[in-house]
């Protein structure tokens, strides 16, 4: 059968034993789509800023588009009184797909 099958091909490839059990007991239980990789939503971390925050962020950086993470953060800091590290600024930057310069402007240029 294919579960016999399976569980031989997995034995040779040094998985261990409860990973193989684990797979069986989900392709029994759902099929084989569940073996697939499964989509995961796009979570936020707890430890992320908040919406409000990113979105003054993006907004500044629209405004800004040839400045660094150093001077958005502390321009940020001086005038809307948000506090954010440059590295902050950074992870907004990677979330928004804005990390270059070149991406900034032409999001800058679309808008």
């Amino acid at each position: 059968m294919i579960w016999c099958r399976y569980v031989k091909l997995t034995l040779q490839s040094d998985v261990s034993r409860d990973t193989i059990y684990r797979q069986l007991k989900l392709l029994k239980q759902r099929g084989a789509d569940a073996l697939k990789r499964q989509e995961t939503p796009n979570i936020r971390h707890k430890n992320c800023i908040d919406m409000a925050i990113e979105e003054a962020v993006v907004q500044f950086l629209i405004e800004h588009p040839h400045l660094g993470q150093q001077e958005v953060a502390m321009k940020l800091t001086e005038a809307l009184a948000i506090d954010i590290s440059p590295n902050g600024v950074r992870s907004v930057w990677l979330r928004n797909n804005m990390n270059t310069t070149t991406l900034k402007v032409e999001k800058s240029q679309a808008l």
